[in-house]
């Protein structure tokens, strides 16, 4: 099964995107399902469902950096890992428009109206879904 796929089934078990990015590579880079989940617990919903930077980016983006990080040359794997953040976030808004939660799904979840409007228009399925795997496509690319 591609990570792709993993990512859309852990979204569909109630992940949130950022975790459902992160959890297919969790493995290969030393991480437990349970300690990967709980790192990106909190950054689903642009970080905590206040609509910042998409989920699924933010995922990305720990991904980058488990796979670039080294201790022994901490200045070079920074920069590497900066470089390969910005390519990411290039290619999945030329996929999508925009990295912000709030512009991806078109509506704010912080009010009930909004809220009320994303469940009825299956907005997490239709969009996030496609997000998730969207940047465990760009990942595959890049890494």
């Amino acid at each position: 099964m591609k990570r792709s796929e993993k990512a859309g089934s852990y979204f569909n078990q109630g992940y949130n995107c950022a975790q459902s990015v992160l959890l297919p590579f969790s493995k290969e880079y030393g991480m437990d399902i349970d300690l990967a989940g709980s790192i990106a617990s909190g950054f689903g919903g642009g970080f905590g469902r206040l609509q910042k930077t998409c989920g699924a980016v933010t995922g990305a983006i720990m991904v980058i950096g488990c796979r670039f990080f080294n201790k022994d040359n901490l200045k070079d794997s920074k920069e590497v890992a900066y470089q390969k953040t910005r390519d990411f976030i290039k290619k999945f808004k030329g996929r999508n428009g925009s990295i912000s939660c709030l512009e991806l799904i078109g509506v704010d979840l912080s009010t009930e109206e909004g809220s009320r409007e994303a469940k009825e228009k299956d907005l997490f399925e239709k969009k996030c879904s496609r997000y998730v795997r969207d940047a465990c496509e760009i990942l595959e690319e890049i890494l």
